[in-house]
């Protein structure tokens, strides 16, 4: 700390008759000072530091006088109290200092804190000194008067930055309290980017002038302040301290951000809006031009810029009425054009002339005229214009412009076509001559109805209308309505549709729609057959266990499979496969096993089975063009055989146990109604305990994944030997859950079915 630093001491008086205030908050070069911590001293009688005493020593007589509000009162009487005197050190030293006493705040019933600035001797000086620096103390306390009632932020500083004084402004600006800013360092309350920008200054001593200063608010808001401060130098070139002001600009600065960005917003509009922008002054002469009208008209903006717009946009033959009509708004204060959105013809650059849409609005800035045009090329709109009056006239609906009155005023050719009159008969005639004479007085009203709201939309909703031709037929139509946005009048658009042949398609429509509802309530009923035609749940034994399941690929299937006991001894298994799917397969399917089943109660073997079944189908099949594949299997419980035939269907796998490899049971056999009288093959084999059979329409192998590629048997044969040892329920879902990963698909486009025995 540097020789003769003022040290401060804010002190608190709780209540009047407080005689022994405690200290509140110091500034650390005190603490060091006096050989103590902050944390020491902070909270302790401010008598701890002065020698010892009583009665009316000068701090007793000091600190009495400060808050004695009659004296206060007295403007005759400084605001700060100075005399000589003695402290003591933590080691009992006795230090001789100058110091001066003042009220801080507002005094108050309860509560009063008082600042001490506390400055050493030094070496060579007197008690004159210290006298003179009194003297130059309470001088200062006008100062401090005045600081009060300035709206402006005033502060001291030490000659290291630390605030000595603050005015009341302060809590104004940056929401602290005058006690909590003296003794902080100046760069505590500034943004960081300042905190590193204005670290010289308190070193500098050198004066700063509308300094843009960035403070952190209490409440974290950014306020920017212009900071004026000027070191205190006594005559011996010693820096006292820093007087300043702070003045809050914040508002000031965000209008002028403001209005910079509005003009630079207003630019940015300007250059890029669509339209040509060109302003000109009362003489005619151009002031701005866009980025646009560059484009529109071929002039730069800086040749543009000091030369007549008559000059630049206005063909020859329109330049005098131009010139003419500027004369006459000056002298009138009204011309016929302003304000309003017109047509012109104007002119480029190499002469050639095009459609402008314009608008022109004058402005006064004092006694004078700028007027600004918007201008917006209209060629390609004139050309969409002449297109649509020609897609008007080829449309392939009947157009009619009807005004208010209901008057007919302009139809396309395709009127003519549908309602049988020529253009000449219809123009001038009332609209209701399109209408059949039973519907001519209600739409007299319905269409003034329409006149009170016009809207876009379909006429007569939810209602059939008709039009009358010339020769007094009706047909049926549906009619647009919409409002012709003219200046000059009202007019209603009508679009006429003849929908003659919609009714007809509605109508078939209506007729299939009926005809679907009774085939798909067929195919519930055919649904709710079959399902009840399969076996229900699985048959399962101390010996063996059977069971099924079919996925049709349409909402009934052509595929079959059963499985019911012929007698105690023998169990019969089919499966079978209707070529195509839906319901016509689902019924030879339900025929088939009706015939299977009338059979159930004899002693027919598999082949015989085969041949009766296909003699009995022979007919039906033949006359439609269905065939028939079926494998037939019957289990010999007591003795172990499997006896099997076959017509022409995949034969099944038989997996052994701890094999690796299925084996095919297959016996020769041709397709059911293909021939009468056929011999069926029948074959015999053993099964041995542990033995699984796989029975299955070609749904499952023939089923193909997005590469083109089937299931194949191979697929099928890996998946029985890796989960054999499962339920056969068990490994159906596998062999279902495999499929549908194989093909990233749920649903396909065969039958799918497939049974398993397995002997226990």
């Amino acid at each position: 700390m540097h020789q003769h630093t003022t040290r401060i001491i804010i002190i608190e008086l709780v209540g009047p008759c407080d005689t022994a205030p405690r200290i509140k908050q110091l500034t650390p070069c005190v603490a060091t000072f006096l050989g103590y911590t902050e944390h020491e001293l902070i909270g302790r009688p401010i008598d701890l530091i002065f020698a010892d005493g009583s009665g009316n020593t000068p701090w007793q007589e000091a600190l009495a006088m400060v808050t004695d509000k009659n004296t206060r009162q007295n403007s005759s009487t400084p605001l700060r109290t100075s005399f000589v005197g003695d402290i003591v050190s933590k080691t009992n030293d006795k230090i001789q200092v100058l110091i001066s006493l003042a009220v801080l705040s507002k005094q108050t019933p309860d509560k009063t804190d008082i600042v001490l600035l506390i400055k050493d001797s030094g070496v060579g000086r007197t008690v004159d000194d210290f006298n003179v620096e009194s003297a130059f103390t309470e001088s200062e306390e006008r100062f401090r008067q005045m600081a009060e009632m300035a709206g402006e932020w005033l502060w001291e500083q030490d000659p290291e930055g630390y605030y000595s004084y603050s005015s009341a402004a302060v809590s104004q600006i940056l929401g602290y309290s005058p006690d909590e800013v003296l003794g902080k360092h100046y760069t505590e309350f500034l943004t960081p980017q300042d905190k590193a920008n204005q670290q010289h200054y308190a070193t500098s001593r050198r004066p700063f002038y509308a300094l843009l200063s960035h403070y952190r608010h209490k409440d974290g808001r950014q306020i920017l302040t212009e900071s004026t401060g000027l070191p205190i130098i006594n005559a011996a070139g010693k820096l006292l301290k820093w007087r300043g002001v702070d003045r809050d600009i914040t508002a000031r600065i965000h209008f002028q951000d403001a209005l910079i960005e509005s003009e630079k917003r207003i630019r940015l509009i300007i250059e890029s809006s669509l339209s040509a922008i060109v302003i000109m002054d009362s003489y005619g002469i151009v002031i701005d031009w866009n980025h646009p009208a560059e484009k529109i008209f071929g002039w730069t903006k800086d040749e543009a810029i000091g030369r007549r717009l008559d000059e630049l946009i206005i063909p020859p033959q329109l330049r005098d009425a131009h010139r003419r009509g500027l004369e006459s708004f000056l002298r009138t204060g009204s011309g016929p054009l302003l304000n309003r959105l017109i047509e012109q013809t104007a002119i480029r650059r190499d002469g050639t002339e095009f459609p402008v849409e314009l608008s022109i609005s004058p402005l006064k800035l004092g006694n004078t005229y700028i007027f600004s045009g918007f201008i917006h090329d209209i060629t390609e709109r004139k050309r969409l214009e002449q297109r649509f009056r020609q897609a008007v006239e080829s449309a392939p609906n009947a157009i009619v412009m009807v005004n208010k009155s209901g008057t007919i005023e302009m139809v396309n050719s395709q009127t003519e076509a549908f309602f049988g009159y020529s253009r000449a008969e219809l123009i001038g005639q009332p609209v209701e001559i399109l209408i059949p004479t039973r519907f001519r007085n209600a739409h007299v009203g319905v269409r003034q109805a329409y006149l009170k709201a016009p809207v876009s939309r379909p006429m007569g909703a939810g209602q059939d209308l008709y039009g009358l031709r010339k020769d007094g037929t009706e047909f049926p139509v549906e009619i647009g309505l919409s409002l012709i946005d003219s200046k000059e009048e009202t007019l209603v658009l009508s679009t006429i549709v003849d929908i003659t042949t919609r009714k007809t398609t509605e109508a078939a429509i209506r007729q299939a729609q009926i005809n679907l509802a009774i085939a798909q309530s067929e195919i519930k009923i055919a649904q709710r057959i079959q399902a009840s035609l399969s076996p229900s749940a699985p048959i399962k034994s101390n010996y063996f266990e059977v069971t099924g399941y079919c996925l049709p690929a349409d909402q009934v299937g052509g595929d079959y499979f059963d499985y019911f006991y012929r007698n105690e001894d023998h169990l019969d298994m089919i499966i079978a496969d209707v070529s195509g799917h839906s319901i016509g397969p689902a019924l030879f399917m339900v025929e088939t096993r009706s015939a299977i089943r009338t059979q159930a109660g004899g002693s027919a073997t598999p082949a015989e089975t085969l041949s009766v079944l296909n003699n009995f189908l022979f007919e039906d099949l033949d006359k439609s063009d269905y065939f028939i594949t079926l494998f037939y299997l019957q289990y010999n419980s007591t003795t172990q055989q499997l006896s099997f035939a076959n017509a022409g269907h995949p034969p099944p796998l038989l997996l052994s146990p701890f094999q690796s490899e299925c084996r095919q049971l297959d016996a020769e056999g041709l397709i059911l109604g293909i021939n009468k009288n056929v011999v069926f093959e029948e074959k015999t084999t053993a099964l041995s305990q542990g033995d699984l059979i796989l029975l299955y329409t070609d749904g499952l192998t023939e089923a193909e994944n997005t590469d083109g590629e089937f299931f194949g048997l191979k697929r099928v044969n890996d998946i029985l030997v890796q989960y054999a040892q499962h339920s056969p329920q068990a490994i159906i879902e596998i062999l279902l859950a495999r499929l549908k990963q194989f093909c990233r698909n749920e649903s396909f486009n065969d039958d799918i079915t497939l049974m398993i025995f397995k002997r226990h």
